[in-house]
């Protein structure tokens, strides 16, 4: 039997900047999109070197879910998850199979281009930000990158919680680091970008001088 794979930049817990309460994040590498100003254009390439396996990646799940044991859900972004979509699907059974039902799923494309081919994945979401990045589309919202995108929450018994969250406000940022650099977790202000990306540059400069 063959083994599932997927190209997988980083998973992560706690996530706090993306999605409601405290969830683990999970981002896919590559994608076909490559929005212009993308926050993450290192997530964009298909790269070969992130290959993992879903049943490694339901392990990773399982041990965080041990260690966190108030866990709100979980969030899925990129790259683009749907550019992958057998692992997606995969993925998402199994974190339903774990117990967690609020999977909070981010996509360039939009939402009635996914209900078209990927219905199987949006039936076990809980809620979905769609459409793609507009640079210069500026945005108070702390759950998009540009006004354009737009929220829709599948599950009635989540609405509230996604709702009170969709009021918070902007800028919360996670700094995150592992063997291939550092991340911004959480959706900056796009006129905040620059400045984020600069303190990324010196602190891998300094992790870089600390390893010497």
């Amino acid at each position: 039997m063959k083994e599932e794979t997927l190209l997988l930049r980083l998973i992560h817990c706690p996530v706090e900047t993306l999605g409601p309460g405290k969830r683990i994040g999970i981002w896919f590498q590559g994608c076909s999109i490559r929005c212009r100003g993308c926050i993450a254009p290192e997530n964009q390439p298909f790269d070969q070197a992130f290959k993992t396996t879903i049943p490694d990646v339901e392990v990773l799940i399982r041990s965080f879910m041990e260690k966190n044991r108030n866990l709100s859900g979980v969030t899925i972004s990129g790259g683009e998850p749907f550019d992958q979509p057998e692992a997606l699907v995969s993925i998402v059974e199994k974190i339903h199979c774990l117990g967690l039902d609020d999977i909070l799923a981010y996509s360039g494309y939009r939402k009635d281009v996914l209900i078209r081919k990927h219905p199987k994945t949006l039936e076990m979401l809980a809620a979905l930000v769609d459409g793609p990045f507009v640079q210069g589309d500026l945005t108070e919202a702390v759950w998009k990158g540009s006004e354009n995108q737009t929220l829709t929450v599948f599950k009635e018994k989540y609405k509230q919680k996604y709702m009170d969250w969709s009021f918070e406000t902007k800028g919360k940022m996670q700094f995150v680091h592992d063997e291939y650099g550092i991340y911004l977790v959480g959706i900056p202000r796009q006129q905040d970008v620059s400045t984020l990306h600069s303190k990324i540059r010196t602190g891998f400069r300094e992790n870089s001088r600390r390893r010497e």
